[in-house]
């Protein structure tokens, strides 16, 4: 059996805190109509009502792929792995040896009883130096802060600019996290722009992590099948024996992380299970959209008291005299997730007379393109039309650069940083 990385003593551990949940969740519940219904009864993990989870996390990724289809979102399907530091092992001959760049080792190698240190990371040795520290080491580079780091490098990718200008309702995702045999974690991310952004998505992936820190397929023919088996596989069929939990479902709860995640389409979990099954997360999103769901919040603790629609309450925590209380409560605009905030009006692109014109709020502004942003054919009219004696030397610099970048002028690009200090000392020559 595949270990993952955990200890026996993690195992150990693991067990133990996996009964005591179970034994919380039986013995514990609500008290209502004269019943006591356990916590075990309405919670949904991976180890507890395994069959409603999975069924969970099935509607909310064909939900993504509905809502991606709606669009006409392409799919672009990512895997993002970690530096050689952060793996405690490596893959040789088909076996698991140590490896000895990673960053949680206090020493690489052991020759002639001599320990070198590991310089791959900074260290700390309190009684020597306050800027060494040897069990920063070890803490550093454990699955759970390595899961963390690969949520860094998620977040490079969702601030690149080639991300960023896409509108928030033209993009969504899914991403799972799975761990390599020696325990370290990956992402795999299945993505969903339009079509005029998925050349830059690629690219941007592949200038921020080179092969093989990532790996980017375009061309997969079911995107949500595809992830979903990565998703299945992390989790333990249960269904004939609730016991039977592997180290897999224990490397997830030991180090407390979440296999599964997705981007913040729709109205949040929180409302969707509260109305169980009443809507699905579209058409739940739908209604909140068009104002036929209200829902009520604490104006104190932010939690969910009361959901309504056309009908009238659909979803109450406790029964209140709501004409009496329900100046305590708030409507509920955009709470839950960005998605929800009031969108804000768009620039509409017009011409007129030939002249391109942007209306926005209630008035028209002339468009002025930027160098880098112009076809070849305005790039070239504007360049042989800058007046050399009233312009920026540095903007007339920069655009000459674009122009060789584009192939328009065979010359070597100018250096920026030094390109209005020769021009005076020119200039003053001739002069």
């Amino acid at each position: 059996m595949i270990n993952y990385g955990l200890t026996k003593y993690q195992i150990k551990k693991s067990k133990e805190k996996l009964a005591k949940n179970k034994e919380f969740m039986h013995n514990n519940g609500i008290h209502l109509d004269n019943k006591i219904i356990p916590f075990a009864d309405f919670v949904a993990n991976s180890y507890m009502n395994a069959d409603r989870y999975i069924a969970e996390l099935q509607h909310r990724a064909w939900s993504i792929f509905d809502y991606a289809k709606q669009k006409d979102l392409k799919n672009v399907f990512i895997t993002l792995t970690l530096p050689s530091h952060w793996h405690p092992k490596k893959t040789y001959k088909n076996k698991l040896v140590n490896n000895r760049k990673f960053g949680g080792r206090k020493y690489i190698t052991t020759i002639n009883k001599i320990k070198f240190l590991n310089c791959h990371v900074i260290q700390r040795v309190p009684f020597i130096d306050p800027i060494l520290d040897f069990s920063n080491t070890i803490e550093k580079y454990t699955p759970h802060n390595a899961s963390k780091e690969l949520s860094k490098m998620l977040k490079k990718i969702f601030d690149d600019r080639s991300y960023k200008n896409i509108e928030k309702d033209d993009r969504c995702y899914l991403r799972v996290t799975e761990p390599h045999k020696d325990g370290t974690p990956h992402l795999h991310i299945s993505l969903f722009v339009p079509a005029d952004s998925l050349d830059s998505i690629v690219n941007a992936v592949n200038r921020l992590f080179p092969a093989p820190l990532s790996k980017v397929e375009t061309d997969v023919n079911s995107p949500i099948s595809y992830l979903m088996k990565y998703i299945l596989k992390t989790l333990d069929d249960l269904r004939e024996d609730s016991d039977k939990i592997t180290n897999l479902t224990l490397w997830y709860l030991y180090h407390g992380i979440c296999r599964f995640y997705t981007s913040r389409t729709f109205v949040a979990l929180e409302v969707y299970r509260k109305l169980n099954g009443m809507y699905t997360l579209l058409d739940l999103t739908a209604a909140y959209h068009n104002e036929d769901i209200n829902i009520y919040i604490d104006s104190k603790t932010k939690q969910v008291l009361r959901i309504d629609n056309e009908h009238g309450i659909i979803y109450t925590r406790k029964p209140v005299n709501w004409a009496e209380k329900l100046e305590d409560y708030t409507y509920l605009e955009a709470e839950f997730e960005p998605l929800f905030k009031e969108k804000i009006e768009k620039p509409i692109d017009v011409i007129i007379d030939g002249e391109s014109y942007i209306y926005f709020n209630k008035r028209y502004s002339k468009v002025i393109k930027k160098p880098y942003q112009m076809n070849v054919y305005e790039l070239w009219d504007y360049y042989q039309n800058i007046d050399i004696e009233t312009v920026d030397l540095n903007h007339y610099a920069y655009t000459k650069n674009i122009l060789i970048d584009k192939g328009l002028l065979d010359e070597s690009k100018i250096n920026l940083a030094s390109y209005q200090d020769d021009f005076f000392k020119f200039e003053s020559e001739l002069f």
